[in-house]
């Protein structure tokens, strides 16, 4: 009796890895391909790694399997990928040749698979120190994301497929792997733990303890099968760095505070045109456009006051790129220098969006003294340390393109996102309603969404 329940227990455990593996699998593709997938238009993936991301580029690689199936069922979404493996390489190559390979292409999204030659070159001594293979990865990881582009950090798969711990490289693989692991967590990338997904695949399929064949055709290159299940474990993990600190999407009680005819629902308050009042306006509407002309300089403000809200606003740059902001919490007009209302701007300055800036309002975030400098310069009037630098400087899209940016507002906390990238949190603000503004600072910019959602809580 006691030997037929630990037999029992132990088909349950194999079943249950069958079902969680299955489970996994079943995602696949789907995870960016479906009505759902978090892809936005025009993407650009850039696969990025060893010999195994350059068979992935192969007709049936994984990352070909990617390709094609969002060119067959997505290709109203215009995503890119780029293919930059090159046999032999490790992190330091990858160092060598980010800006050439990757960042030059404007990537969106980068999945890095890396790791098998940073251990296996190390039986001939060309491996990879430890120390030097996780500064190598947060180096990559600190560059990417200095451009914007979300990040996929995968851990080193198989030297070998047996199972019984018995490949000679399976402790430095672990050992490696952890380190990728550890990295991801604490420069808040996503995992994409190949590592683990291999072992748990071959314990169900491997029954016979085999050195290769089951994923790899010689314990590392995938075959067949292998490049299908790292594609789907691939986009799973892509679709979910796309999701990573995205805001949510606006419901039904979504308003639009901008009709895209006038500018019912707005006033005007530029300094200029009170001793010039035939000047040319600052603001207009044009192509279903509100557009910012940029000068002479001002604001158009909503005529009433928010509180709890997401404000998410499309913008773009239409000429040459320069200033402009939303201010939140709106009041006194003419505060600082005759010119901004009392209020909190978020940055839309090119390639600083979404800073702060105190405007006779004030606000804090974390690491004050490294964001806005010595806390005696600290105010919020004119001659004082008004700015707080934003999160993540390089998160706009390129000039021309539309930028999305949401702002969540409850009671004293300002949350920021840039095309997905959360730049700015701010809390103890000294306001918490007010009108909402726009600014005309020297650049003509267009927005084309303007529309304000009520909420109760800043989105975790």
């Amino acid at each position: 009796m006691i030997r037929f329940v630990t037999l029992s227990l132990a088909m349950m455990a194999n079943l249950l890895i069958v079902m969680t593996a299955n489970s996994q699998e079943s995602l696949g593709l789907n995870a960016l391909t479906s009505t759902n997938s978090p892809l936005a238009q025009n993407e650009t993936i850039a696969f990025f790694g060893d010999s195994i991301t350059q068979g992935g580029a192969r007709p049936g690689g994984y990352c070909r399997l990617i390709g094609d199936a969002l060119e067959k069922e997505r290709s109203d979404l215009g995503v890119k990928v780029v293919y930059a493996g090159i046999s032999g390489h490790k992190v330091p190559d990858l160092q060598r040749r980010l800006e050439r390979d990757v960042l030059s292409k404007k990537p969106t999204v980068v999945f890095i698979y890396i790791g098998i030659n940073d251990v296996w070159h190390s039986t001939s001594g060309r491996g990879t120190p430890k120390d030097k293979f996780e500064a190598g990865l947060r180096e990559l990881i600190s560059k990417i994301r200095a451009t914007g582009a979300k990040i996929v950090l995968c851990t080193p798969s198989t030297i070998g497929e047996k199972t019984d711990g018995s490949n000679p490289l399976d402790e430095m693989l672990e050992d490696y792997s952890t380190v990728s692991r550890r990295v991801a967590s604490e420069t808040k990338v996503t995992l994409c733990d190949l590592r683990k997904a291999f072992l748990n695949h071959l314990k169900v399929h491997n029954s016979e303890n085999k050195k290769k064949g089951i994923l790899t055709r010689d314990g590392v290159h995938l075959n067949a099968e292998g490049n299908q299940f790292v594609a789907a474990q691939a986009a799973e993990a892509i679709a979910e760095a796309l999701k990573k600190n995205a805001p949510p999407q606006s419901n039904s009680k979504t308003i639009s505070l901008f009709n895209g005819k006038d500018l019912t629902g707005w006033h005007v308050d530029v300094p200029h045109l009170d001793n010039n009042p035939d000047a040319k306006p600052t603001f207009i509407v044009r192509d279903g456009n509100l557009v910012s002309l940029g000068s002479p300089n001002g604001h158009v403000i909503t005529d009433t006051n928010h509180e709890n809200y997401r404000l998410n606003v499309e913008y773009r740059f239409a000429g040459k790129p320069g200033n402009c902001g939303v201010l939140i919490h709106a009041s006194t007009p003419r505060a600082l220098y005759k010119m901004f209302p009392k209020s909190i701007e978020v940055q839309m300055n090119h390639q600083h969006a979404g800073d702060f800036w105190c405007i006779v309002q004030d606000i804090e975030v974390e690491e004050m003294v490294k964001r806005r400098g010595p806390k005696e310069k600290w105010g919020i009037t004119e001659g004082k340390a008004r700015r707080i630098l934003n999160l993540t400087d390089g998160s706009e899209k390129p000039v021309g393109e539309w930028n999305a940016m949401t702002i969540e507002v409850v009671e004293d906390s300002i949350k920021v996102w840039v095309n997905g990238d959360l730049v700015n949190l701010g809390t103890k603000c000294t306001a918490s309603k007010g009108q909402i503004a726009l600014q005309a600072e020297g650049a003509e910019v267009e927005f084309r969404r303007l529309d304000l959602t009520p909420i109760t809580k800043i989105t975790d």
